[in-house]
C-alpha cells in the first residue's frame, strides 16, 4: 500500500474516531461483509460507524487521541466503532449482532477517557433505552405532585359524597311524608 493511500486512511480513521464519546473495539472474523454493511445501516440512525481497518493502523490512531488502553483489544480481524451518540444503544445493536454472529464479539472499548471490558459493554446493553430512562424518571419526579393532588382532592371529594348522601335522605323522607 502505497503511503498517499496510508496516510489517507490514517487521516479518515483518525476524523472518524475523534469527536467521539466511546469507541467499541469488535472482533469481526468469519462474518460476511454483506451482514456489516446491514450493522453499519442500523448504526446510522445513533450517529455511530463501523470501520474495518489494520489493527497497527488503529492501534497508532489510539495512542495519538490518548486511548493507549485499548491497545490491547486489537487481536485478529478487528473493527473500531466510534460512538457519537447514544452508547447503550449502540451496545444493544451489538450485543443482537453479536448473538447472530458466531466470529463477531466485542473486545473492549473506551467511553469518555475510561477504559470498557467486555463485561462492562454487556451491561451497557441491559440499561433500558435513553427515552424509557427519562419516561421512568418523569414517573418518578411527577409523583410526589400526583400524590398530592389526591390528598387535596380527598377533602372536596368527602364533601361531595356526604351532600350526596344528605340529598338521598332527604328524598327519602319527602317520599314517606
Amino acid at each position: 500500500m502505497g503511503t498517499r493511500v496510508q496516510a489517507a486512511l490514517y487521516r479518515d480513521v483518525k476524523q472518524a474516531v475523534s469527536g467521539a464519546h466511546a469507541i467499541v473495539v469488535t472482533k469481526c472474523d468469519r462474518v460476511p461483509t454483506r451482514d456489516l454493511n446491514e450493522l453499519r445501516f442500523s448504526l446510522r440512525g445513533i450517529d455511530a460507524n463501523l470501520l474495518v481497518v489494520k489493527n497497527s493502523l488503529s492501534r497508532i490512531v489510539c495512542r495519538e487521541i490518548g486511548w493507549a488502553d485499548l491497545e490491547k483489544v486489537f487481536e485478529g480481524t478487528c473493527a473500531i466503532m466510534p460512538v457519537k451518540g447514544d452508547v447503550a444503544a449502540a451496545a444493544k445493536l451489538l450485543s443482537a449482532f453479536q448473538k447472530g454472529h458466531e466470529g463477531f464479539s466485542v473486545q473492549g472499548g473506551m467511553l469518555q477517557g475510561k477504559f470498557l471490558k467486555k463485561q462492562d459493554l454487556d451491561a451497557l446493553a441491559k440499561l433500558p433505552s435513553r427515552q424509557v430512562m427519562l419516561s421512568q424518571l418523569a414517573g418518578v419526579l411527577i409523583s410526589p405532585v400526583r400524590n398530592l393532588a389526591i390528598v387535596l382532592q380527598a377533602p372536596i371529594r368527602e364533601l361531595a359524597l356526604t351532600l350526596a348522601a344528605v340529598k338521598q335522605k332527604k328524598e327519602k323522607e319527602g317520599q314517606k311524608a
